[in-house]
């Protein structure tokens, strides 16, 4: 399946444009609530892009294009910026978040590179899976290392024509015009981390989330008005909650990636579930 990645803010046009010529997921960098970089991507650009039934796959990049870039400590504050920034625009916790490894690395910059991801797994604190890409030497060193990420995406820039076995996206040209924009091309496979995931029988536009308890007629009222399906938080699964494009979690506490609406009993959250209905 055909994929791209972009520093372009995608709208309406051009993301309908790239549907129909069978792209199929975008890759688009988070920063934009922390960093406010031009590249990053916005709560309206990914309504835009998933409007037109794409999927979205998440990068972090900052400036890792050197070995000096990369340590534990860097994972770990890099981690800590992507979660906030993924929990901001309501990434599902099954959501891959890719970070990038963007030079030519040698084998004694293996090391560091290593100790990076070591600290992007602690910081993400398991609620995003951790995605890599580099190049070929760098997604073995990974993979073979006591940290491994979850997810791959290799780069055909410096893999000397060598092809990565673990790949979920392989990134094969550069700089490429297409519907009127620069882009990256690559090829995706199924359950790659996107959002929603690639491969999704039943994808939909809501999900509302309870606990069984005194909530349940609440989030029944919502789920009626959003035309959504329900489900309890001891059977929610990372594939259900990847299939959903917004979640909403009613009463009790909050559900990671999910909008709350609770109050500090029953009748104060049926009374927010109304207002949120404009009741």
């Amino acid at each position: 399946m055909e994929a791209i990645d972009c520093s372009t803010t995608l709208t309406s046009t051009t993301a309908a444009a790239l549907k129909v010529a069978g792209i199929v997921a975008v890759g688009r960098y988070l920063g934009y609530e922390t960093q406010g970089w031009s590249k990053s991507l916005s709560p309206d650009e990914l309504s835009v892009i998933q409007a037109s039934g794409l999927s979205v796959f998440l990068i972090w990049e900052s400036n890792p294009t050197t070995a000096g870039y990369f340590s534990y400590s860097k994972g770990v504050s890099d981690a800590q910026i992507a979660l906030e920034e993924a929990a901001y625009l309501g990434a599902p916790n099954s959501t891959a978040i890719y970070f990038a490894v963007d030079f030519d690395a040698q084998a004694s910059d293996m090391t560091a590179i290593i100790e990076y991801f070591s600290g992007v797994r602690d910081g993400l604190k398991g609620q995003y899976l951790v995605g890599a890409y580099g190049s070929y030497s760098v997604l073995q060193a990974l993979q073979a290392s006591s940290y491994a990420p979850d997810k791959y995406w290799q780069t055909y820039a410096w893999s000397n024509g060598m092809i990565f076995s673990g790949n979920d996206i392989y990134q094969y040209q550069n700089d490429v015009t297409l519907e009127g924009i620069a882009v990256d091309l690559d090829t995706i496979q199924y359950n790659s981390g996107c959002w929603p995931e690639i491969g999704c029988n039943n994808v939909f536009a809501n999900l509302v989330i309870y606990e069984v308890g005194p909530d349940v007629k609440a989030a029944q009222y919502l789920a009626d008005y959003l035309k959504a399906p329900t489900v309890s938080t001891e059977n929610v699964t990372p594939e259900l909650l990847a299939c959903a494009t917004k979640k909403y979690k009613v009463g009790g506490p909050a559900y990671p990636g999910a909008q709350l609406i609770s109050g500090s009993d029953r009748y104060e959250t049926m009374n927010e579930v109304l207002k949120f209905m404009g009741i």
